[in-house]
């Protein structure tokens, strides 16, 4: 399991570095973030298998999950950047609050996917929701993988 957070983690901040960038690189960040939501949708309604009529349901039910599910990652980044700050200053009692927060976070993410996956199934047939979950865990992988190759091309 904690490869996976690892990535999504990883994942997760790439898509908010390149939306966090100086206002010089905005119009590359957006151009960047554009391509990664068209390459998750062709990845998605291929390896799902979505009709023209599944996709039009899926896509708005998707897309608010995707959204809730950043704000959640981004408000425990932003507590977890304070602990790693300052964890050395930090007191007990913080260090507990910072605990139960990673465990509420937890539960927001779980909750979340719990919610959505009942709408997943209102529009689509099981085997496809399935799908879902796969190819989320493939797209990851394969986003990834091209954050590793370009790091390896700017390095040569």
């Amino acid at each position: 399991m904690k490869p996976i957070i690892r990535g999504v983690c990883i994942v997760f901040l790439s898509l908010i570095v390149f939306s966090h960038s100086s206002a010089a690189q905005e119009n590359d960040d957006q151009n960047t973030e554009d391509l990664i939501k068209a390459q998750m949708i062709g990845f998605f309604t291929k390896k799902i298998g979505l009709t023209p009529n599944e996709a039009e349901k899926f896509w708005p039910v998707y897309n608010a999950y995707w959204e809730r599910k950043n704000q959640i990652i981004t408000g425990w980044k932003k507590k977890f950047n304070h602990y790693q700050e300052h964890s050395d200053e930090l007191s007990e009692e913080e260090m507990e609050k910072l605990a139960d927060d990673y465990i509420e976070f937890e539960l927001q993410k779980a909750e979340l996917l719990e919610k959505y996956n009942r709408k997943f199934k209102e529009i689509l047939p099981i085997r496809k929701v399935m799908k879902i979950y796969h190819a989320d865990y493939e797209f990851k992988a394969y986003l990834l993988k091209k954050i590793k190759n370009s790091r390896n091309e700017e390095n040569k």
